[in-house]
């Protein structure tokens, strides 16, 4: 296990959801509730979340809207989402967008939603690791460039000399 744990925000509607989900995964997530979107949102600027989970059926907004916009504000965020109703267009349309990393269908198993989240805090590991790789890409291919600047000086330096000295 990580020496941390993952921060996991579920939000939905129904308090007695969040709480379920609160009681299962607290022991190896660190878990946070919000009961409508707009909590939701303001939990994100305040804390580090690494993965998100939301009800589709929501007052004022679904959950794919939701996730849609948190994708654009919080990109490194794990998105999930889940429904009791069978909307599947709108959660078709979200996953192949790619505004959701997997859905998840109520009722759910326990074992189930835990081995999701889990996938979910790995594929999080994965692009994190994935962004810090390329960082380092980046700053050694910025460094690289430095040196061949100056070793296209240096090239540049002699052959002016050897030119002035055969001349």
């Amino acid at each position: 296990m990580p020496k941390t744990k993952h921060c996991l925000l579920i939000v939905d509607d129904e308090p007695n959801v969040c709480d379920s989900v609160h009681d299962l995964l607290r022991r190896e997530f660190r878990v946070l509730k919000a009961h409508s979107a707009q909590e939701g949102y303001r939990l994100m600027q305040e804390e580090e979340v690494h993965i998100v989970m939301s009800d589709q059926r929501m007052p004022q907004i679904t959950g794919v809207e939701l996730l849609t916009g948190l994708k654009s504000r919080y990109p490194q965020a794990v998105r999930m989402l889940f429904t009791g109703f069978a909307d599947l267009e709108s959660v078709i349309a979200a996953i192949n967008q790619g505004h959701v990393f997997q859905f998840i269908r109520k009722p759910w198993q326990p074992e189930e939603l835990l081995e999701a989240v889990r996938q979910a805090a790995a594929e999080y590991d994965r692009l994190a690791q994935s962004a810090s790789e390329r960082e380092t890409l980046l700053r050694e291919i910025e460094s690289l460039k430095g040196r061949v600047a100056c070793l296209e000086s240096v090239v540049e330096r002699l052959t002016d000399h050897s030119a002035a000295s055969g001349a």
